[in-house]
């Protein structure tokens, strides 16, 4: 207190409050404005206490006292009036208002007053302490608040913020930061293309152009020759002829590097390195795009190791045609396996399924007994032999509880098998069933000599590497002059863009998934066309939840609602672009699309999809906790919860931000990867399974997703008794109400936690023929793929 008292004796004289007779401020009036006045108080500030990140705060001027204020330093607000004249005068005295203390004001005299500090003066002489340190980032902040704050009309300070903008774009340049360096220099050229800075008396479009050149040979260096290119034609469509000296460089090191190119596809090619000389080609193309010789070379190596390229985003492990549940394995299974009867297409009942070595028909009009008839010229190249007696076996074995190929569904209706000449077999059913041929996409055999499944398909795999699969054509079938047989080499992608790329670039030459986010970047490009399959995939969860609150059905329910399934839908897979056929579900079938509409009749439009409530849903959550016995007051605390999803990037993001939005409501969730060909966890380390599904016909699939035989396991009594009236559906009409009915069980149970449906589409260059349209499979026209070049001669001529 008296140390107070003393100061307020020294600055008695100095600071008077004013008003309108301007009369002075008493010892006990200074006393309540120091003790009493907190705001006020705070104002007389200590050197240290000028330290902080003030930039983007409120602006304040600093009153320096002299000896006869005890060398106090004020806090004010900024003095809005004429500034005094510098320097101060001897007499007079400056009227001001502490910092944030309303509209009390004050006056000192000028003879008190060793100097002031404006706002925008002690921005810059913190923005000359971070030049000092090469800080540049943080003095040009000074800087440009400063420019905000009326400096924008001085001169001196507009340059020294373009020093300042050069000083950190040479900084980042010198770090091999190329691109934030060019950012800043081409800002600045844009501003004032003449500006140079003192003592640097390089051009700044020349500095331009350096930045340009090292992020050229960035890219040089990792053969992004694409990039490499294009980044040069940019530069000289905006600097014309001010980038000439750069581009006849790159030119003459794009010409070398092709010819070095050209040099090594045609040594890999001697060495038999079919692949490698490919890529060496594409890329001595890219390089230097529209050369004779380049093009001739990669006709010599399509006649002496034709082969196509596949970019995938799941390999093709455990390959098995039959897989719904997943993409790799159900694509590489079409190439190397076939099945009895597949199905080629859609019809106005659901899926077209075919006989391969002929044809099956009904013997009645009830629908009980079939005749399967074997061609001896079945059409198609790859199609396996058989005769009447292995398929009648093989139509007893799916039936026997003890095969590894037994199918439940099959078993159930089928009766009797018998074999009627050397081309001809006869099954009867129990009871007649509305589709009996998709029960019968059954393999050639069930396993070879090594336990391993026979690959019978136009394709065998005979090599692979890390990143890559090779199929080449399946010696069991003979070789047709007028059909290229090229080998396919399927390399896998972690990121589906970045495959879209390398398809852009040249190479690749077709792409099994694209991601609907990357679609408009594909329809660009006119030499390469995107295509829909005419299935879409399912999305759904599989609950398992381990812990206790999981039995009450508030707490999936709470889960459910808290999952916004349009932004998933509009973000994560669209990237926001309206596509047909990727829509919100609110059950576990497709609801098909504008063309292809056919498979949606296992689908029940009355049932809404599930509209996103996060506070709904954290409630649900709550008291499912709370209901836990003994019923409590507090709910316990929330269970972890671990989402597994298969391989493959769709699964990938689509689960990573369910976990996210569970998280939000207070449910920790963390994801979980499963490995190579797993779409379902070996252990019991799970609460819920990401699934996405390509039911080819939901009569026959939806047992394999729901029920005993499918991934859903633990469904109700209802639920079961549908399931069992589709196994013995004997009309459309009967079978398409209780596969809606289902819809409407699943949907209230949530035995099945529904997501969306994905329209699927693939993609290729127009280098590739014969691939074909309406597919179901990418490989389903395999047998007629080749590679042409026109298209490439073409383009050079254009």
């Amino acid at each position: 207190m008296k140390q107070a008292i003393n100061l307020f004796q020294h600055m008695f004289t100095c600071v008077r409050r004013v008003s309108k007779k301007r009369v002075c401020v008493s010892v006990g009036v200074l006393l309540w404005l120091l003790f009493a006045a907190v705001p006020m108080h705070a104002q007389w500030i200590k050197k240290e206490d000028l330290k902080g990140d003030y930039v983007d705060g409120e602006p304040f001027d600093l009153v320096f006292l002299n000896k006869a204020g005890e060398f106090a330093i004020l806090k004010i607000k900024p003095i809005t009036d004429k500034l005094p004249p510098n320097p101060l005068p001897e007499r007079g005295d400056l009227i001001f208002e502490y910092f944030r203390e309303g509209d009390l004001r004050l006056e000192v005299p000028y003879s008190s007053i060793a100097r002031i500090l404006t706002f925008n003066e002690i921005l810059i002489e913190e923005a000359n302490q971070w030049i000092g340190t090469k800080e540049y980032s943080k003095a040009f902040r000074n800087l440009f608040r400063v420019y905000n704050l009326g400096g924008k009309d001085d001169p001196a300070m507009v340059a020294s913020m373009m020093n300042c903008l050069f000083l950190d774009g040479k900084k980042n340049f010198d770090m091999g930061e190329y691109e934030l360096a060019l950012s800043i220099f081409e800002d600045l050229y844009e501003k004032d293309s003449s500006f140079k800075v003192p003592g640097f008396d390089v051009p700044l479009i020349s500095i331009v152009m350096s930045c340009h050149n090292g992020m050229i040979d960035r890219r040089f260096q990792i053969e992004d020759y694409i990039g490499v290119r294009r980044q040069l034609d940019s530069l000289v469509s905006k600097y014309g002829k001010k980038a000439d000296q750069l581009k006849t460089e790159w030119k003459a090191k794009f010409l070398q590097r092709s010819n070095d190119l050209i040099v090594l596809a045609e040594k890999y090619a001697a060495d038999g390195e079919g692949r490698q000389a490919h890529l060496a080609a594409k890329q001595a193309d890219q390089m230097f795009p529209g050369r004779a010789n380049v093009l001739e070379l990669q006709k010599s190596l399509l006649v002496q190791f034709p082969l196509i390229v596949v970019g995938v985003t799941q390999d093709g492990a455990d390959a098995d045609p039959t897989r719904i549940e997943h993409w790799g394995s159900r694509r590489v299974g079409r190439l190397t396996q076939r099945t009895l009867i597949e199905n080629t297409g859609l019809t106005d009942e659901g899926g077209k399924f075919e006989f391969l070595n002929g044809k099956i028909f009904p013997l009645d009009e009830v629908g009980l007994k079939y005749a399967m008839e074997i061609d001896e010229n079945p059409k198609g190249f790859a199609v396996p032999e058989i005769d009447a007696f292995r398929l009648a076996l093989r139509l007893t074995s799916s039936a026997t509880e003890t095969s590894p190929d037994y199918n439940v569904a099959w078993a159930k209706i089928l009766k009797s098998v018998e074999i009627e000449g050397e081309n001809r077999v006869l099954f009867t059913l129990r009871t007649p069933f509305v589709r009996p041929e998709a029960l019968l996409k059954l393999k050639y055999s069930d396993v070879g000599e090594n336990g391993e499944a026979v690959q019978n398909g136009f394709y065998v795999q005979t090599g692979e590497d890390n990143d890559a699969r090779i199929y080449e054509l399946n010696q069991i079938y003979p070789r047709h002059s007028d059909h290229q047989h090229p080998v396919i080499v399927e390399q896998v992608f972690e990121n589906g863009s970045d495959a879209v790329d390398q398809l852009l670039s040249g190479n690749i030459d077709i792409l099994d998934r694209v991601p609907n986010a990357d679609l408009a970047k594909i329809r660009d490009n006119d030499r390469v066309q995107a295509r829909p399959y005419i299935l879409p995939t399912v999305h759904m969860l599989i609950p398992k939840i381990r812990a206790e609150a999981g039995k009450d059905p508030n707490f999936k329910n709470g889960l459910s609602h808290a999952i916004d399934r349009n932004l998933l839908v509009n973000n994560v897979i669209s990237g926001g672009q309206a596509i047909d056929g990727c829509e919100v579900l609110s059950g576990p079938f497709p609801i098909g699309t504008e063309d292809n509409d056919q498979i949606a009749y296992a689908y029940d439009l009355k049932v809404r999809p599930l509209a996103f409530n996060a506070e709904m849903g954290m409630v649900m959550v709550d008291l499912a906790l709370r209901a836990i016995p003994p019923v409590r007051p507090e709910p316990l605390p929330s269970p972890k919860l671990v989402i597994a999803f298969p391989g493959g990037s769709v699964a990938s993001n689509s689960a990573t931000a369910i976990a996210r939005m569970w998280n939000e409501i207070g449910v920790e969730t963390t994801t979980r990867e499963l490995k190579r060909g797993e779409t379902v966890p070996p252990d019991d380390n799970w609460d819920f399974l990401y699934l996405e599904v390509t039911m080819e016909e939901p009569l026959v699939d939806a047992s394999n997703v729901i029920g005993t035989e499918g991934f859903a396991t633990t469904v109700s009594a209802p639920i079961e008794q549908t399931l069992r009236n589709l196994s013995y559906a004997r009309s459309w009409q009967r079978a398409c109400a209780d596969l809606r009915r289902l819809h409407r069980q699943t949907a209230v149970d949530l035995s099945v936690v529904p997501l969306y449906q994905v329209k699927e589409y693939f993609a290729y260059r127009d280098t590739v023929r014969a691939i074909g349209r309406d597919l179901i499979h990418l490989y389903q026209n395999v047998d007629r793929w080749k590679i042409d070049l026109t298209a490439e001669k073409e383009q050079q001529e254009k």
